[in-house]
């Protein structure tokens, strides 16, 4: 049986090639890069590259000739996963397990339209498929984490809301079980425990086990704040963004549920405590 991982030197296909390793043992693996060089780390795994663009139709068609099942890491640039797709449908592809996101009936950003686009240009195809609606990434916090850790202060802004979160890996690992197994549902909602800034801020301060300034302050000093210690813009601006869209709401974070994710994983979610840590440590 041949997988192809796309997006496999980003670090979702990473982590999820190091899971197939272990749950698909006699899989060849097969890792979708842009260009070798990206390539070199994976091949060191024992998994054979192939390189290939979303944006280029054919290097698409070129990249998946003889994979029977095709683990599509999704991008957030609009149209042009359809050559994925199609590529797919040519060389016959046998089944997707394709990274969605979690209740694309409200807004994510704009990413939501991107995603249901896609599941409906997959369910076309009639390739037998399962859409993994991931929420989102723990790292996303990342600023808030390290700021802390810098600090001994947690500053945050969204006083109301929650936001429903997992480690990276964990979404790797629910992955390539999904596409190990190859016959789940058409769709599993991946998601974690909706958390409000409040009580990241009290996991926060467990995970480094020390007492932390934990302050409500306005949104109009929270960027100046972190950046005035260090903390790199773009981390900054991340958290600003999934502040803004926690404390407005209406986005359907509240809905999030951990049964799915974890009757795939087979154990529970990491604990955010936990899970900071890991991120703390990193």
């Amino acid at each position: 049986m041949n997988i192809m991982i796309t997006g496999a030197s980003g670090e979702y296909g990473n982590y999820a090639i190091d899971y197939l390793k272990k749950f698909a043992p006699e899989a060849n693996l097969f890792g979708l890069v842009r260009n070798e060089t990206k390539g070199e780390v994976l091949k060191a795994k024992g998994v054979s590259v192939r390189i290939g663009d979303y944006t280029d139709a054919n290097s698409m068609i070129d990249a998946l000739k003889g994979i029977d099942r095709l683990l599509f890491v999704s991008v957030s640039r609009p149209n042009i996963q359809q050559n994925v797709v199609q590529a797919a449908q040519v060389n016959h592809v046998k089944y997707i397990a394709y990274t969605s996101i979690s209740h694309p009936e409200y807004s994510k950003f704009g990413l939501e339209t991107i995603h249901k686009q896609t599941e409906n240009w997959i369910k076309e195809t009639g390739i037998p498929h399962t859409f993994l609606r991931n929420s989102w990434y723990t790292e996303l916090n990342q600023a808030l984490f390290d700021y802390a850790v810098k600090t001994r202060q947690f500053p945050y802004f969204a006083k109301e809301g929650n936001l429903s979160f997992a480690l990276k890996r964990e979404y790797a690992e629910a992955g390539a079980r999904v596409i190990a197994n190859g016959n789940y549902g058409e769709v599993l909602d991946l998601a974690g425990e909706p958390k409000s800034y409040h009580q990241i801020a009290f996991a926060t301060q467990e995970a480094l086990n020390t007492k932390l300034d934990i302050e409500e302050i306005p949104a109009s000093k929270f960027v100046s704040t972190l950046e005035s210690s260090g903390i790199p813009a773009q981390w900054v601006s991340v958290s600003e963004a999934y502040q803004e869209y926690t404390l407005k709401g209406n986005n359907g974070e509240d809905k999030a549920d951990t049964a799915d994710f974890e009757k795939i994983l087979g154990h529970p979610l990491m604990n955010l405590s936990s899970a900071i840590k890991e991120l703390i440590n990193k």
